[in-house]
């Protein structure tokens, strides 16, 4: 009687090893963070995002954004690159870029990821510290 239980309890064990992992869908991440404090003074006019070819056949994500001024302002931004699984990928650079905007003004940001494997990513704008 003991033989069976600790016979079944091994088969039922090793069966729920055997089960597939379970997948749970990636979260859903905003492409623009932008923080409050900085939301009164000016507005992300434009987003875009295009592949560039590199000469070995691999593309580069790039990111081109424009933010209009509402006021005399001082802006920080910056990109985090993520993977397919939407794990970071780092780059040199990493920090806050720090830009100063006029009031009425159209400003144009660029940034590209620093790998090829990059296929999303998340600007962040807020005031420089």
């Amino acid at each position: 009687m003991k033989i069976l239980l600790l016979a079944s309890m091994l088969v039922l064990g090793l069966a729920g090893c055997a089960s597939p992992p379970e997948t749970r869908p990636l979260s859903e991440r905003q492409n623009l963070k932008v923080d409050p404090e900085v939301v009164y003074t000016m507005a992300v006019t434009e987003l875009f995002e295009k592949r560039l070819v590199q000469p070995g056949g691999d593309t580069l994500l790039q990111v081109q954004f424009a933010v209009e001024a509402r006021s005399d302002t001082e802006l920080a931004w910056k990109v985090t690159w993520f993977d397919d699984s939407g794990m970071v990928v780092e780059g040199v650079g990493e920090g806050y870029r720090k830009a100063t905007l006029v009031t009425g003004q159209v400003r144009y940001f660029k940034a590209t990821a620093p790998h090829a494997r990059v296929t999303s990513y998340q600007l962040h704008l807020r005031e420089p510290k």
